[in-house]
Parts: structure tokens; C-alpha cells; sequence
């Protein structure tokens, strides 16, 4: 249970993939959150989760820990977190879709 407060964690090289953030481009925006979306693949970006203290200050988290989203979901969460509006259940299922299609697309073996 995440009770707000998180442990320090040691640094650890951040995970960033090229082609895992170019691979968002043209994909449908996973998140979704309502009177938000403006449903463009076209503007659709990797979007990173900033939750869970999986980044500190000026930091992005790995791109393992991002979704895809459109430019509108995406500036959302980023000004907002998770009071962005996404219930955290779609945030969850939108990593999960994110994942699967790294994976399905040969970029996690």
C-alpha cells in the first residue's frame, strides 16, 4: 500500500531508449482522460508517470515508467499528476498497453 512517503532509493543510470520514446508517434493515446483527450496520434508522446516518487526533482523516470499519450493527456499529467484527472486504474491499464506494445514490437526481448 502506498502510503505517501517513499524511502530514499540509491541512484541507479536512468533507463532512456530512443526508440522506445520515437516508437509513441502515430500510436493512440493510452490514457485517455475524459474532456481532455483530443484523440491525435499524430501529437501522441511518451508521457512519464510521475508518481510513486519514481523521480526526483527536475527528473524524468525511466521509460519503462511511461505511457503513451497525447499532447493534451500528456501536458495534463504532467501540470497535474494524479490529480490529472485519469483515474489511477486507466493510468495503470495505459502502462500496461504501453508495455505490451514495446513488447509485441520487438522492444523488450
Amino acid at each position: 500500500m502506498y502510503l505517501g512517503n517513499t524511502p530514499p532509493r540509491q541512484k541507479v543510470k536512468p533507463f532512456i531508449s530512443t526508440k522506445w520514446r520515437q516508437s509513441a508517434k502515430g500510436k493512440m493515446c493510452r490514457l485517455q482522460i475524459p474532456g481532455v483527450c483530443n484523440h491525435n496520434p499524430e501529437t501522441t508522446v511518451l508521457c512519464h508517470l510521475r508518481m510513486f516518487g519514481w523521480a526526483g526533482t527536475a527528473e524524468k523516470p525511466h521509460d519503462f515508467l511511461a505511457v503513451y499519450a497525447c499532447s493534451a493527456c500528456h501536458e495534463a499529467q504532467e501540470r497535474r499528476g494524479t490529480r490529472s484527472g485519469a483515474d489511477p486504474w486507466d493510468i495503470l491499464q495505459a502502462l500496461g498497453e504501453t508495455l505490451t506494445a514495446h513488447y509485441e514490437e520487438g522492444r523488450i526481448k
